[in-house]
This record gives C-alpha cells, sequence and structure tokens, in this order.
C-alpha cells in the first residue's frame, strides 16, 4: 500500500491531544468557569508548546460547544445549559438501551469480569466523594464496556459528544448526592448482562438514567431556588 509523502506530526497530535484533554476536564471541573476567557496564549505557554496545537485543540472544543470563538475577540467558556437537559438525557438514555440490547447477544465472559472491575472501581471512587472527576471517570467506563460489547462504533461516537455535557452537569451532583444507588443500579445491570435478560437489562439501564435526570433537575432547582 503506497503512503504520502507528507510526515505526520506525531508530536504535534499528541500536543493537541494532551491540551483537549486537560482543558476538556477543566471545564467540567470548572476550573475554566462559564463565561471566562480562554487565553491560547496563556495554555501554550503553561504546556511549553506553539500555540498551533492549542488552537486546534480549541477548535475541537468549539466543533463540542464546550467553548466560542468570537473572531477577532476572545474564546469564551459556554454556559452550562440547565434549563433543557432532556436534549441530553434523553438521547443518552435512548443510545445505552440499545447498546445493552446488542450487548446481552454479544456479551462474553471477559466482558463480565471486565464490568464487575469497573463496578468495583467505582465504589472504591465513590469513597473519596469531594473529588468528582475520578467518579466521572470510572462512571464512563463502566457503561462504555457495555458500549464496547454491542460492537457499534457509532452508537459509541454520539454517546462521547453527549457524555462530555452530561458531566459537566453531574460534576457537582456526584460531589454532592449520595451515590449508593449507582452502585445497586450497576450491580444489577452486572446481574442481567450476566443472565442475558434483555428486557430486565434494557428497563434498568433506562431507570439509571432518567434517575440521575430527575436528581439533576432537583438539584438545579434546588441551587436556584437557594440564590
Amino acid at each position: 500500500m503506497p503512503l504520502p509523502n507528507q510526515e505526520i506530526p506525531f508530536e504535534r497530535t499528541s500536543a493537541k491531544q494532551k491540551v483537549y484533554e486537560t482543558v476538556k476536564d477543566w471545564i467540567i471541573e470548572g476550573q475554566f468557569k462559564p463565561g471566562e476567557k480562554v487565553s491560547d496564549v496563556e495554555i501554550a505557554e503553561y504546556f511549553n508548546i506553539s500555540r498551533t496545537p492549542v488552537r486546534e485543540a480549541l477548535q475541537l472544543l468549539e466543533a463540542q460547544k464546550l467553548v466560542k470563538s468570537y473572531p477577532g475577540k476572545a474564546t469564551l467558556v459556554t454556559e452550562i445549559e440547565t434549563e433543557d437537559i432532556e436534549k441530553w438525557y434523553l438521547p443518552m438514555a435512548i443510545l445505552q438501551q440499545l447498546a445493552i440490547k446488542l450487548a446481552v447477544e454479544k456479551i462474553t465472559p471477559a466482558h463480565i469480569r471486565r464490568l464487575k472491575t469497573l463496578s468495583d472501581v467505582f465504589t472504591e471512587c465513590v469513597k473519596e466523594q469531594d473529588k468528582p472527576m475520578p467518579i466521572l471517570k470510572a462512571d464512563k467506563e463502566f457503561h462504555c464496556c457495555i458500549l464496547e460489547a454491542a460492537g457499534n462504533e457509532y452508537i459509541m461516537d454520539f454517546c462521547d459528544v453527549l457524555w462530555i455535557h452530561i458531566q459537566r452537569l453531574e460534576y457537582g451532583f456526584f460531589r454532592d448526592t449520595p451515590l449508593e444507588d449507582s452502585i445497586r443500579e450497576h450491580e444489577k445491570i452486572i446481574q442481567a448482562l450476566e443472565m442475558k435478560d434483555e428486557y430486565s437489562a434494557s428497563v434498568l439501564v433506562k431507570e439509571h438514567w432518567d434517575r440521575t435526570a430527575l436528581l439533576i433537575r432537583e438539584l438545579n432547582k434546588k441551587e436556584k431556588e437557594g440564590q
């Protein structure tokens, strides 16, 4: 297979990805607050790299609606939209239901072992609830394992986009809300997959995402009433 003569800029691509992942986490954590100006110069200095990979990373973040660029003016962190969270949770719940239905037929003992390990990791992370980011990442890894078992890359890609905004919403939720119900729900989902019970697995996943969305709405309501 003939390859193009053009060299692939491995270091630059790696730098772009590192900046993208780091700034994305900063936005989710609220270290970069909604409406705050994002300086490509300062970020480049922080990582000791050129501005080019930083700009490329910011373009990715803008495509995912985490920042908004105003040419000639500034790049700002977008506001967290709390008025219509269903636009993220509804498609996520549907995609996760579809994925688990596909996964039931394809699930292997290796997948089950992996899910149990990830469930244990999530449980351990919950013990340090004042650190929400490890909990968010452990939760995502658990659900991503099911997506991988389903074997549909399009479902995975769509979920990845939704996850970023859901994590922004859930950061405070995972810090301030008891998560024992989530632990139990993960365990029940594993049991349903282990028994290849498509109906129960589908119902459990929908209830899991619906419950989280409801709690997020209630948390947002309380925050507004307290203002």
